[in-house]
């Protein structure tokens, strides 16, 4: 063979090494859009640091036992395994990609506050690979609505307030100098308790961020399912209502006595609820969501409650590194602890 044939094969061999590489960056970093009206997670998981999000038969978790870094596992428990070294919260998840806000703060690690690498907000694939920054800004409660992700911004200046942001990382937009409470996203609203108007009842229209009346009430942790809007009435002595939306008619659904509910979440056809109060009230207990068959699940100041399609989660205020499972829906017999290997 001649030289420069040689040279030639070469060539033709580099360039289409060079075109491949090429098309294989373009692709990866091409986005694929959502719905507009995908959601990220539950409101419930989200009012309670959005740990766990169950996906496509997959659960996403902060690890507690691992500096609450993000694993995966399979919706029974099963092949965990760790995706990101990011301690992470607010986790949300849809199409390909993981969002999630990153929480990398320790007592050694000071120096992240000035490297961009407390509190930003980051996207990952399923698998979390290719991790991309979309705002290094310092951020709080994020929910993913569309295209558009809905975060509380800080600053120094500001202190908190409510923008959002395309999953693209376009479109960085400032809403409202009022952190609304962002966690229930249904069909392109976001429901919220408007401590602006005495925790009336509003909604933001995502098409325009526009702010609308919707129900009169001291509201608190507002969560909207399918016919039915949940809150804990203020004036009730933190009581868990339920209003049918298409009928208005209003229903206590659980008021235990000499206690408060401080939070709440549903899943399905069940109501996890957070009671605070005196002597053995204080707890987690669960009901269904009509507020029928309540039955204590354990004793104690809970945190961290979230729910997925076969369990629900939740840790000890006290101690924050263990976690304990219950069934979500079928018969409860007892609590689990669960370790993740």
């Amino acid at each position: 063979m001649s030289k420069p044939v040689k040279i030639a094969i070469a060539s033709a061999v580099i360039a289409i090494a060079l075109i491949g590489f090429v098309t294989y960056a373009i692709l990866s970093s091409r986005i694929t859009y959502n719905k507009d009206n995908a959601t990220g997670n539950t409101t419930g998981n989200l009012n309670n640091g959005g740990l766990f999000c169950e996906y496509d038969g997959k659960i996403y978790f902060a690890n507690a036992a691992d500096g609450n870094t993000l694993y995966v596992m399979s919706s029974d428990c099963t092949n965990a395994r760790k995706l990101v070294d990011d301690s992470v919260a607010y986790l949300n998840v849809c199409g390909k990609y993981i969002y999630y806000v990153r929480n990398n703060y320790s007592p050694d690690a000071i120096a992240m506050v000035f490297k961009g690498q407390l509190y930003g907000l980051y996207r990952c694939n399923l698998d979390g690979s290719h991790i991309v920054t979309i705002t290094q800004e310092k951020s709080g409660m994020i929910s993913l609505c569309g295209n558009y992700i809905f975060y509380h911004h800080y600053d120094d200046q500001t202190a908190l307030t409510l923008q959002k942001i395309k999953i693209d990382r376009k479109d960085n937009t400032y809403i409202s100098d009022t952190e609304y409470n962002v966690a229930n996203v249904y069909e392109q609203r976001i429901y919220f308790a408007n401590e602006d108007e005495r925790n009336r009842i509003y909604y933001l229209d995502t098409k325009d961020d526009s702010l609308h009346f919707f129900y009169d009430a001291n509201a608190y942790l507002v969560d909207y399912e399918g016919t039915y809007m949940y809150y804990i009435d203020l004036s009730k002595n933190y009581a868990l209502m339920r209003l049918n939306t298409q009928t208005m008619v209003l229903e206590q659904i659980f008021a235990p006595n000499d206690a408060k509910v401080i939070n709440y979440n549903v899943y399905g056809t069940k109501v996890f609820a957070q009671v605070e109060g005196d002597g053995n009230t204080t707890g987690l207990y669960r009901l269904n969501v009509d507020g029928t068959q309540i039955e204590y699940i354990a004793q104690g100041n809970i945190t961290n409650v979230h729910c997925t399609s076969k369990y629900t989660f939740f840790m000890y205020y006290a101690d924050q590194q263990t976690l304990y499972r219950v069934p979500t829906t079928t018969t409860f017999s007892k609590v689990e602890i669960i370790t993740v290997k």
